[in-house]
């Protein structure tokens, strides 16, 4: 019996689980469709009218950096315009920001998807298509190059770092920004789109995105899309977990969490970045995940950049954490907590829990830091948003210097122009708790793992296969034997190891109603958003106890607002 001494750092926030978007479910099998090589997709015409022809030629540097060297390369983007000839444009991307500098003089307006003409819906969906098209590129500079597959394999490769843990919000920012430049390398100059959520909680299903005209409608687990443009008809394929092409599913249903849930839930109550990206195992980061998708493609963890509904999900995500920026100046830049927290005992360089740093390159995208995506009124993004039926009145936290927060960004007589962006405050860290764990053989010679935390014991059977990847006081994290600490999960290997751990649940909270609320009623504007079922916890390998007692929170908020007095 060996016994490794070591420092389990155990916040507040990852007692809870979930530090920012822990909902790591064991991803279903795509459903595989003998569709190769990829169909040719039609490029996006765009047709002129001008009576000269014109050349333009655009140069554009992209600059990955690191701590200790600056590299870079060019490329030449050249686009010709002549009299009633379809062509196809395409734009060299931004390059990756030096500074923040805030000249972005006309930023991008994302639009909510029912903001957008009926010919701006199919041109993007175009746009979509175009970039899926293209074969993967293997790199994360050069957006131009990149294939929608390109997106896939390196969210599922990254799980365990994009989500869980304080890269959640700023790694899907690069990430949704640099999509969208291969969107505009693609033709398409309107901006991401996204889905008011909020404002659809009980009817999503009924929108026109879902229909056969565009993204297509519910399909059953195990099954391809049934239509659409995206559809098993349309021979759209994206890559799957084994390497191959395959049909994209969809098989979602239940409640999203309403505009005001979110507004009073998470809005108005939260104060450091912390807390804004909170326990995502169940809020409407996670609920829009498993609402939309089930068990289906959007359902799945590390692989949801299949389905395109993804980027709509994502640039709502997104725009509430905009929102939260803008309620006070020091909202911007605010960044703390833990990156991999936990014990990797199988590599020294994984093995400590080290605090955020907005300087550190993210993960995957090349030459781009947290503070490269704090502002989105740098040189870089250059975004807004745009306001939507979603965005209701709310009332937040005053900010620290006593000023009352700006619940309205929209409204230019109290949107004040940033001089200077402050450089994040760090966040004094809380005590670590002094742990211990030991690697044994039991009688029936599995592997095992006893974890020991102050008075806390629990001990893991490691399954066939498996090797532990990260060690907590409460959970273990697991890899396949072999892979390393960034290998991505393939179907077989996830049939037999799961990605989680967890020792069994004490005790499961449940909601008892206080006398002077009522559950709501049919038809009234706050619902109870879709909970997951205990077979998901289980599935997902998440705590029961703590999404039990989140779950609670929620229903109780939801009765006070119904009641009026939340």
């Amino acid at each position: 019996m060996q016994l490794l001494s070591v420092v389990v750092c155990l916040l507040a926030c990852a007692v809870q689980e979930g530090l920012c978007g822990g909902w790591l479910p064991r991803p279903p099998a795509p459903v595989t469709t003998k569709i190769s090589p990829k169909p040719t997709l039609a490029p996006i015409p765009t047709t002129t009218t001008t009576t000269t022809t014109t050349t333009t030629t655009t140069k554009s540097k992209l600059v990955p950096t690191t701590t200790s060297s600056t590299t870079s390369s060019t490329t030449s983007t050249t686009t010709t315009t002549t009299t009633t000839t379809t062509t196809t444009t395409t734009t060299a991307a931004k390059p990756n920001p030096t500074s923040n500098s805030g000249s972005c003089r006309n930023p991008t307006i994302r639009r909510e998807w029912n903001q957008l003409s009926a010919t701006e819906k199919n041109g993007y969906i175009a746009a979509v298509k175009q970039i899926t098209n293209r074969p993967r590129s293997n790199q994360y500079a050069d957006p131009t190059r990149m294939s929608a597959d390109d997106f896939s394999y390196t969210h599922a490769q990254n799980a365990h770092w994009a989500h869980a843990n304080a890269e959640f919000l700023v790694f899907h920012r690069a990430m949704l920004r640099r999509y969208e430049q291969a969107l505009e390398s693609a033709g398409w100059k309107g901006g991401l789109v996204y889905l008011d959520e909020g404002a659809v909680p009980t009817s999503w299903q009924t929108l026109d995105l879902f229909s056969s005209s565009y993204f297509g409608s519910m399909g059953s687990r195990g099954s391809c899309l049934p239509n659409g443009q995206f559809g098993r008809q349309s021979g759209y394929t994206v890559l799957g977990s084994d390497g191959t092409q395959k049909c994209i599913t969809r098989c979602g249903s239940g409640n999203l969490w309403s505009a005001q849930l979110v507004a009073r839930s998470s809005l108005a109550k939260a104060t450091t970045y912390d807390e804004f990206r909170g326990d995502d195992t169940s809020n409407f980061h996670g609920s829009g995940h498993i609402v939309m998708g089930g068990q289906c493609d959007m359902g799945n963890s590390l692989w949801s950049p299949r389905d395109p509904l993804f980027y709509l999900h994502h640039a709502y995500v997104d725009k509430l954490y905009w929102k939260w920026q803008q309620l006070c100046p020091n909202y911007v830049t605010d960044y703390q907590g833990f990156l991999s927290p936990g014990v990797n005992p199988n590599s020294v360089l994984l093995g400590n829990s080290q605090p955020v740093s907005a300087t550190q390159p993210l993960d995957s995208w090349v030459g781009l830091t947290a503070a490269d995506v704090f502002d989105t009124n740098n040189d870089f993004l250059c975004y807004t948003y745009s306001k939507s039926s979603g965005d209701v009145d709310y009332a937040a936290a005053r900010c620290k210097n006593g000023a009352q927060p700006n619940t309205n960004p929209w409204n230019t007589a109290t949107k004040k122009r940033r001089a200077a962006v402050p450089g994040a405050t760090p966040k004094k860290n809380e005590a670590a708790v002094v742990g211990s764990f030991d690697f044994h053989k039991a009688a029936n010679n599995a592997t095992q793992v006893t974890v020991t935390c102050g008075k806390k014991i629990s001990t893991y059977s490691l399954p066939t296969g498996c090797e532990a990847h990260k060690i907590f006081c409460s959970h273990i994290s697991l890899m396949p034997i072999g892979s390393s600490g960034k290998g991505v999960r393939t179907k077989a290997s996830t049939a037999t190891c799961p990605m989680v751990l967890r020792p069994a649940c004490d005790k499961v909270t449940v909601y008892t109603r206080p006398s002077h609320l009522k559950p709501p009623v049919a038809g009234s504007s706050n619902q109870y958003p879709t909970f997951l079922t205990d077979e998901q916890i289980e599935d997902r390998g998440m705590d029961q106890c703590s999404i039990r007692a989140s779950d609670v929170k929620v229903m109780q908020l939801v009765d006070e607002m119904n009641a009026g007095i939340a």
